[in-house]
């Protein structure tokens, strides 16, 4: 696990993947978002896992990808100063799935 938080009062952060420049749409989106309403520096712990069967280009086929963790604001409100990682690592972990048949 790693920790998160969002300085500024009414600001948010998204941290979110994406798969060859592409949201995951299918199932849904992995993402998780922080909205801090009274200013303070609370880092929170989180974890961010999901499961990606296709994004808006299509399935995900097999083969290379280039896999991104973003960061930016949720929709409709005010962009916080989002900070990941304070004295902690990351880890990335990408399996490859059996189609379900």
């Amino acid at each position: 696990s790693s920790n998160i938080r969002v300085m500024g009062r009414g600001g948010s952060g998204r941290w979110y993947f994406k798969i060859d420049g592409h949201e995951c749409s299918k199932p849904s989106k992995i993402d998780i978002s922080v909205y801090n309403g009274d200013g303070a520096n609370d880092l929170d712990p989180s974890v961010l896992l999901g499961i990606c069967e296709g994004t808006a280009a299509g399935p995900i086929q097999k083969g290379t990808h280039t896999i991104t963790v973003n960061v930016g604001h949720e929709p409709g409100y005010a962009d916080g100063n989002a900070y990941s990682n304070w004295q902690s690592t990351s880890l990335m972990e990408v399996q490859e799935m059996c189609p379900q048949f």
